[in-house]
């Protein structure tokens, strides 16, 4: 299990660049992978997203790739002659009449970027450049994989601790059903028996068919009755657990999976007419949030 958060950095060098590469990952519904580089090298974006997408299945994944040339990039130099021409002749005359204090310099000119222009030559960027990108990527790709791998074991420690207080109450529930579908019945049976018994005024006792009777209490014990969803909730359980020690990419199979869980305690809580029952079934309901919150962080 890997959780989605995590940190890694790499670098590789060659002949003429250096290539620095940083991962910073945090949760997100799919993988989302941000790119930053300048645009001078943007032809190493497609191969390292296809290495990344290899590996990392979820989360956002902010990638920063630096690359430094070393090796001085040839220049071109432009300079409007004409222009330095007439600026020497005015600043000549000016120094005859006394107006300035010195000569043109070429510093004066640098100033004017209208007169002298200073042009670098694009830097290329070939095979060697890919290679030292994706060497430098895997290298943080290890890192984040192993950051993301730690995260996921404690993850799965947590997970595991409320998934066994889960099955705990999903016990408790079950043990105290029989109890409580005898009660109602037993409930039901007694009232009916006192709406049939006679009233003052009526000595009679009204009669009532006890084949229907029995029927109609059977009838309204089994609406009552949490044995289905006892077991849903079991299974549910069950599936979550063998998950926890699968591989891959869990995150919305687990998240999936706790939304049923959650599902079925309140169809629990809607059934239920024990204070017992209901109490459990609230604690249950705590435990399973608990549970969402941490699934949304599993890759």
């Amino acid at each position: 299990m890997r959780s989605m958060t995590g940190y890694g950095q790499g670098s590789a060098s060659g002949e003429r660049h250096q290539v620095s590469v940083t991962l910073r990952s945090v949760n997100g519904r799919f993988l989302d992978l941000v790119v930053r580089l300048d645009d001078a090298y943007r032809a190493l974006e497609a191969p390292l997203r296809a290495r990344l997408e290899e590996q990392l299945r979820r989360g956002r994944v902010e990638v920063n790739v630096d690359v430094r040339a070393l090796q001085a990039l040839p220049a071109r130099v432009t300079i409007q002659t004409g222009v330095v021409e007439a600026l020497h002749r005015a600043w000549h005359d000016l120094a005859e009449r006394g107006l300035v204090a010195s000569e043109l310099t070429l510093g004066d000119l640098l100033r004017l970027p209208e007169v002298v222009s200073v042009q670098l030559e694009a830097d290329h960027v070939g095979a060697d450049e890919q290679a030292l990108a994706l060497a430098a990527a895997h290298t943080a790709l290890l890192q984040l994989v192993e950051a993301r791998e730690q995260e996921g074991e404690q993850l799965a420690r947590i997970l595991g601790e409320r998934l066994a207080e889960l099955a705990q109450a999903a016990a408790r529930l079950r043990s105290r059903a029989p109890a409580v579908r005898e009660e109602l019945r037993a409930g039901l049976e007694r009232r009916l028996q006192e709406l049939l018994a006679p009233r003052p005024g009526h000595p009679d006792a009204r009669t009532v068919d006890e084949v229907r009777l029995a029927q109609e209490v059977a009838l309204l014990v089994e609406r009552g009755d949490v044995t289905e969803e006892l077991d849903r909730l079991d299974a549910h359980l069950a599936h979550f657990q063998e998950l926890l020690a699968a591989d891959g990419a869990l995150g919305k199979r687990l998240d999936f999976l706790s939304q049923e869980v959650l599902r079925e305690l309140n169809t629990l809580g809607s059934k239920c007419r024990d204070a017992e029952m209901a109490r459990a079934v609230l604690d249950a309901k705590v435990l399973c949030e608990q549970l969402r919150e941490q699934v949304q962080n599993v890759e």
